[in-house]
């Protein structure tokens, strides 16, 4: 059974907060290649939401190449390889809308630099506090 935190009154709309969980479950390892994910029906039954709110978030999870479905048995984690460059490629989507809105907002490339180095050092000694 994966765990999904949904907040039903947070500002991100819940299908984006269901996508994320996924994304994140699989990043860290916890969903691997093949898994079968909970029915759609479960999951809005779960959180008390619209089943199409979570079909949003599956159709959303198989575009980027995370997931595939198969019709009368339910949707499961793409090969492993296929899930990494996924969310490689989510992660730089990310990661580039961001420094674009930090471009905007003056902050400078010194200071993304910076940031960017701070981070990198942090993950790589498994210094974060996440």
């Amino acid at each position: 059974m994966i765990v999904l935190n949904i907040r039903l009154e947070g500002k991100r709309p819940i299908y984006e907060q269901l996508y994320n969980g996924v994304v994140r479950l699989i990043s860290a390892g916890e969903l691997s290649a093949d898994d079968k994910l909970p029915a759609v029906r479960e999951v809005a039954k779960q959180f008390g939401i619209n089943p199409n709110t979570v079909q949003k978030a599956y159709a959303l999870l198989e575009q980027a190449g995370l997931i595939y479905s198969m019709p009368a048995k339910g949707s499961y984690v793409s090969g492993e390889k296929a899930a990494a460059d996924a969310v490689k490629t989510e992660a730089l989507k990310r990661t580039e809308r961001e420094l674009r809105f930090a471009c905007r907002a003056g902050v400078g490339i010194d200071e993304i630099k910076s940031l960017a180095e701070g981070i990198w050092s942090e993950e790589r000694n498994g210094d974060t506090d996440d």
